[in-house]
C-alpha cells in the first residue's frame, strides 16, 4: 500500500487506486492496443449480469472487438458508435469487475479508466462505511493495485452511480425507468438517425421489447411533464 495512509475518522472519504492487473479487460486492452479506455456507464441487468459502456480512444473498433473475443468475462459486445480513432462499446459482463468489487464493500465507483496498461480508479466511501475494509478487500481482489490517494471528501457522496442525472429529474423516475432511459441514451436510441433499435436496447437490458418501450414512454412523459409543469401552473393558477 506504500506510504499512503487510510483515513478512518468516520467522515466520507475519496480513494484513488492505480491498477496494473492485466486480468481486467479494460487494463489489458489499454496495454495491448496502446489506447485509452474509459467507463461511461454501467448497470446490473435483470439476469445479474452487468451492462457496461466503454469509450475507447486511439484504437480501431475492429481490433477492440477482436480482443473481446478472448475475454472470458465478456459475454456480448457491440460497437455503438464509431469515432475518428475509436468508439463507444456496449459489453455484457458475467464475471467480477472493479465496480462490483467496490460496491460489495459499500463504496461507489466515481471514475474508471486505463491508459497504456495502467488503470486509475476513483471511488467514494460514505461516512458509515469502513474505509480500511474497502482498501483491504480491493487489494485482496487486485494484488497488482496501489492506493495512491486517501482524503476526506469535500462533496457529498452521490447516492446514485448514474452520472449526469439531476436529482430533480431522478426523483420522478423509478430505478427501472432510469436504467432504461440511460441505456437508450448511451446506445444511441435517441440519435438521428438512430444507432440502435428498441429490440437491441431490450436485448442489452435482458428484457422484452414491449417492456422497454413502456418504460421509455413513461419516463419521457415524466421528464417532459417536469420540464413544462411550472409553465402549466402559471397559466392555470
Amino acid at each position: 500500500m506504500g506510504t499512503t495512509s487510510v483515513d478512518t475518522t468516520g467522515s466520507a472519504v475519496e480513494l484513488e487506486f492505480e491498477l496494473r492487473d492485466r486480468d481486467c479487460f479494460f487494463v489489458d486492452a489499454s496495454a495491448v492496443a496502446d489506447c485509452r479506455v474509459t467507463l461511461e456507464y454501467m448497470m446490473k441487468r435483470s439476469d445479474d449480469r452487468l451492462l457496461e459502456y466503454f469509450t475507447v480512444e486511439r484504437a480501431a473498433p475492429d481490433r477492440v472487438l477482436s480482443m473481446v473475443e478472448e475475454a472470458a468475462v465478456i459475454d456480448e459486445a457491440r460497437l455503438i458508435s464509431r469515432g475518428v480513432d475509436g468508439g463507444l462499446f456496449e459489453f455484457v459482463v458475467s464475471g467480477p469487475c472493479v465496480t462490483t468489487t467496490l460496491a460489495d464493500t459499500g463504496a461507489i465507483a466515481r471514475s474508471i479508466m486505463a491508459e497504456n496498461g495502467v488503470g486509475t480508479i476513483a471511488a467514494d466511501v460514505p461516512a458509515h462505511v469502513d474505509t480500511r475494509r474497502v482498501v483491504e478487500e480491493f487489494r485482496e481482489h487486485y494484488q497488482k493495485s496501489t492506493l495512491t490517494a486517501c482524503r476526506n471528501s469535500v462533496e457529498p457522496v452521490p447516492v446514485r452511480t448514474e452520472r449526469g442525472v439531476h436529482a430533480m429529474m431522478a426523483e420522478r423516475l423509478t430505478d427501472k425507468q432510469q436504467k432504461v432511459l440511460r441505456t437508450a441514451y448511451m446506445s444511441g436510441y435517441f440519435s438521428w438517425p438512430r444507432r440502435t433499435t428498441a429490440e437491441e436496447c431490450a436485448d442489452a437490458l435482458g428484457i422484452a421489447q414491449p417492456t422497454f418501450s413502456q418504460h421509455i414512454r413513461i419516463a419521457e412523459e415524466k421528464l417532459i411533464g417536469r420540464l413544462f409543469e411550472d409553465d402549466v401552473h402559471n397559466e392555470h393558477p
